[in-house]
């Protein structure tokens, strides 16, 4: 029984020395290892490093940079030692230390990326601290595009590819910007197979023109056209956009030709005439912006992404300048809502009156046939004249009915925004024809003033009596 500690002992010292010699010393952190792929996983890489035991990488270390892997089950790869806490990590990449040095050279030639810190802008680039050397990245090499701030990268630790070695590591040129277009155009390989009218995809805004805004989407660049911007009014992109913001967009088209991609963000927005039913009603008056001008009118803003149309025969001919010119300024005017078209997304305005609160209903004009109106000469045709009565409300006047001798040039004699008075003969298409008669009302007027004049006439000495009522009065004086 004392024996057994004794014939143990030897056996535990068998054992500890059998698993020294088979694992050997334990890998150290910039050491170089070679091993065996025994696993590949979704995000790490297993390695058997013979005599070692197992190690682990991040499975991007084996990306080629064209979304292929560089290696499979059972290949031999070199990587570098970069964490034993716990489980030995490794990297393709060269981070610092000795061994990276060394290798400096070696990573021109296979473009193995290498990680370096800016520290200083220098002239014409950055210095770049890479395994305890200095480098230089030209301005041009530090990003897809020249930054706006050379600052903007200082004391920032990111991936090279040295491009130059030289001098015993005096001269080492690095360029980021080459890893970003390789990352850009794998990235594109996987987002073009997303680009697909319809689609809702994230972007970031890269530049800005008067015409709209780039966005990257992933490798993939789509243009936003101004008029995709936003239902609203949208006058130049910079006044709702800025470069690096972030953007949810939909795909609208793909050019497979020319590879463009139409992008739009006011299709995310909702349609804006789902609110006009609760927001907007006809003879309404409301207060906009003029958002554009036309030969026939003016768009009028009710309601982000609801314009309305003040047509030109809406407008009287002494304020159509100031209002074409109040397009240029975005000026708000009140209009009165005439009519709402929701199948056509269409509706009619008219000027309001003046002495009218944005926000009130006006009453509908009460119109009848025989009843005597007046209004302002809008415009004088061949055929006739158009009275304007009131917002939204224009009358015609035949020649026939206007009372005047035959041949009359009715351009001399009733200028635009003459007032006349007229009858009403006819009210037709609910209430949009309204035809007029100014003869009509020259007679109820000639008639009125005689009848004033004749029940007038017995205050007047001797006017307006029958010979027998003289007779009578004189016989009496």
């Amino acid at each position: 029984m004392s024996t057994a500690p004794d014939q143990a002992a030897p056996q535990e010292d068998f054992a500890t020395l059998f698993a020294q010699e088979q694992t050997g010393p334990a890998l150290r952190e910039g050491q170089i290892a070679r091993g065996r792929v025994i696993h590949i996983g979704a995000e790490t890489v297993f390695v058997e490093v013979p005599g070692k035991g197992e190690a682990v990488m991040l499975r991007a270390e084996l990306d080629d940079g064209q979304g292929n892997l560089a290696g499979s089950l059972g290949d031999e790869i070199e990587a570098t030692v970069v964490a034993t806490d716990g489980e030995v990590r490794l990297s393709r990449k060269l981070l610092k230390g000795a061994q990276a040095r060394a290798q400096l050279e070696t990573a021109v030639a296979t473009g193995l990326p290498v990680e370096g810190k800016v520290t200083a802008v220098v002239k014409g680039g950055y210095e770049v601290m890479v395994a305890g050397l200095r480098a230089f990245c030209p301005f041009s090499q530090i990003d897809r595009r020249r930054p706006e701030s050379s600052d903007a990268f200082l004391n920032q630790v990111l991936e090279f590819r040295v491009t130059r070695y030289a001098e015993n590591g005096r001269n080492i040129v690095l360029s980021r910007r080459q890893l970003l277009e390789e990352q850009a155009a794998k990235a594109a390989e996987e987002t073009r197979k997303k680009v697909v009218p319809g689609a809702v995809l994230t972007g970031t805004v890269t530049s800005l023109a008067d015409f709209g805004a780039f966005v990257d989407l992933g490798g993939v660049q789509g243009l936003i056209h101004v008029s995709e911007l936003s239902f609203s009014r949208v006058v130049k992109p910079a006044d709702r956009l800025r470069i690096g913001d972030p953007v949810t967009v939909k795909v609208l088209k793909v050019d497979e030709k020319t590879g463009r991609v139409a992008l739009s963000l006011k299709a995310l927005e909702g349609d804006p005439w789902a609110a006009v039913p609760e927001r907007l009603r006809e003879r309404q008056v409301v207060r906009g912006p003029v958002v554009r001008a036309m030969d026939f009118g003016v768009f009028v803003e009710l309601l982000p992404g609801v314009d309305g149309l003040l047509h030109v025969s809406e407008i009287p001919p002494h304020r159509r300048t100031a209002i074409r010119e109040a397009a240029a300024v975005n000026a708000e005017i009140a209009v009165l809502i005439l009519e709402i078209d929701p199948d056509k997304r269409r509706i009619a305005l008219a000027l309001a009156p003046e002495d009218i609160t944005p926000g009130e209903q006006l009453a509908p004009p009460s119109l009848e046939v025989g009843a005597l109106v007046g209004g302002a000469v809008e415009r004088v045709e061949p055929f006739g004249i158009f009275l304007r009565l009131g917002p939204g409300q224009v009358g015609l006047i035949p020649n026939a009915e206007m009372g005047t001798a035959r041949g009359t040039d009715h351009r001399k004699e009733f200028a635009p925004g003459t007032q006349v008075k007229a009858v009403v003969l006819a009210i037709e298409d609910g209430g949009k024809k309204i035809r007029l008669s100014r003869a009509k009302a020259l007679e109820r007027e000639e008639k009125a003033e005689t009848q004033s004049y004749l029940s007038a006439a017995p205050q007047r000495r001797g006017f307006g009596l029958t010979l027998g009522d003289l007779l009578k009065q004189r016989q009496k004086g």
